[in-house]
Formats: C-alpha cells, sequence, structure tokens
C-alpha cells in the first residue's frame, strides 16, 4: 500500500487487483526474475519523421521489464535498473517516481503474459503519425464533437486533435512546455487549475505516466469519462476497466 497521509484510491484498487491478478497465476511464489532496464530513445521509438517526442529530448524514458519472457513499459523520468521477484515487486511502498515506474513496468509485463492486454511496447518509426489520425477518427466516433482535455503533450496527438476539434486543452507539467505554443497548440499547466479544466470537458485523454508520477487520482476520481493513451497504463486499464487508445502498440511476448 501507498504510504503517506493521503492514500491513492486509484494504487489501492490496482495493487488489490494486481496481486489478486499473480495469486489466480500462482506467480507469487514462483521465481520468477523482473529486470527493468532503460531504453535509448532510438530503441523505444525508433526513426521518425518528428523529431519533438519527449523520448527524443532525452527528459524521460521507457522503463522496460521483463517477466517469463514477456515486457511490458514505462514511461518515467526516473533512472535506474531493478532486480528480483514479483513478490518483491508487490511488496513496494511506491513512494516515488522509481518505484511506481518498476512496479507498473512489470505490470504490464504480467497483464500481457497472463493474456489480460497484448499491446505493451511502444510504437516505432510512422507509428506516432498512424496513432494521431486514428486519435481523430476514435474521438469523433466515440464522443462527438467533444471538448476534450489532454493531459500530457504528446505532439503528434496533440497536434492532430486541436486541428479536428473546436476545443482542446493541453495540460503538460514540463516547464520547458508550459505557456508555449507548439505547431498551433497552446500548452498550459497541468499544476493549475485542474478542476476548472475538468470541469469544463467531456473527455479527458490522459498520458498513462500520470500514474507514475502518482498525479492519477484526481482525473480518476473525476466523473469525467477518461480515455488512457501510451504503453504504461496498459496493465492498470486492462485490470480497473479504463478506456486505453494505444492503436500502434505491439505485443510485449
Amino acid at each position: 500500500m501507498m504510504k503517506g497521509a493521503n492514500i491513492s484510491t486509484f494504487f489501492s484498487s490496482l495493487q488489490k487487483e494486481f496481486a489478486l491478478l499473480v495469486d489466480e497465476s500462482q506467480l507469487r511464489q514462483a521465481e520468477v526474475k523482473v529486470k527493468a532496464a532503460l531504453l535509448s530513445p532510438e530503441h523505444a521509438i525508433g526513426a521518425t519523421r518528428r523529431q519533438d517526442y519527449v523520448l527524443l529530448k532525452g527528459k524521460e524514458r521507457l522503463l522496460q521489464a521483463t517477466v517469463m519472457g514477456t515486457k511490458g513499459q514505462a514511461f518515467t523520468g526516473a533512472q535506474g535498473d531493478f532486480a528480483g521477484t514479483l513478490e518483491n515487486v508487490l511488496a513496494l511502498p511506491l513512494i516515488n517516481d522509481f518505484q511506481r515506474a518498476v512496479y507498473i513496468a512489470t505490470l504490464n509485463a504480467v497483464a500481457c503474459y497472463t493474456g489480460k492486454v497484448g499491446n505493451t511496447i511502444h510504437c516505432r518509426n510512422e507509428g506516432p503519425e498512424l496513432c494521431a489520425h486514428q486519435a481523430v477518427e476514435y474521438f469523433q466516433n466515440n464522443y462527438g464533437c467533444p471538448r476534450i482535455l489532454m493531459i500530457g503533450y504528446q505532439p503528434a496527438l496533440a497536434e492532430a486533435l486541436h486541428n479536428a476539434f473546436p476545443s482542446v486543452t493541453v495540460l503538460d507539467l514540463d516547464p520547458a512546455n508550459i505557456g508555449q505554443t507548439k505547431n498551433g497548440v497552446l500548452i498550459k499547466s497541468g499544476f493549475e487549475d485542474l478542476s476548472n479544466y475538468i470541469a469544463n470537458s467531456d473527455v479527458i485523454f490522459s498520458t498513462g505516466s500520470t500514474i507514475c508520477n502518482a498525479t492519477i487520482d484526481t482525473i480518476y476520481n473525476a466523473g469525467v469519462p477518461l480515455v488512457l493513451f501510451g504503453t504504461t497504463g496498459a496493465g492498470a486499464a486492462a485490470l480497473l476497466g479504463i478506456t486505453r487508445f494505444c492503436p500502434e502498440a505491439t505485443c510485449g511476448n
């Protein structure tokens, strides 16, 4: 259980479901080796037409865990390696970004191994651009012409949605992005007025990295439809019944 004055309702639910999955699969006592290592940007995302993805700027990395030959990833600014068992991962107190990233990457690998989810590996090369085109169609088909609150600036997705819908608000926590207009998209601060932005949205489109940086609870409990994008939220979305959009991700097996 996460420690601290405010217990995360999101992580409380997630930890319960993850432990249950491990027990149902009889993996808790098994000698399962978990290894998480940082991927280089080129290995993580490949050769892309755009060069403005945060992975290519070196500020964040994809942490990758391998369980029983199956891979899962987590998008994080934390750095480091981890080796242990699933029992060790389940016991992590989740008090910092690194522990949460190890936990989430491992969860994603286990969810893939057990068949709960398939696409746990970040798309490469032309994948991000293909994803952006599909995102527009996805929101049109499922929400009509919604007021979209995008949490976590992803350049291809943000630009495509901004060009297709009259109301798209993009929030980010990176000081280098906040207040900047990139490809016509004004990026606002995710540190301020989040409740007001939520109240004025029809759907929240959030990066799964909100799980690793522990900002997920507000949007998880907002009462507004939530769609996670990216590989980080793969396992959590599957176990907690959260909608996820990640059409170009590949199988962790």
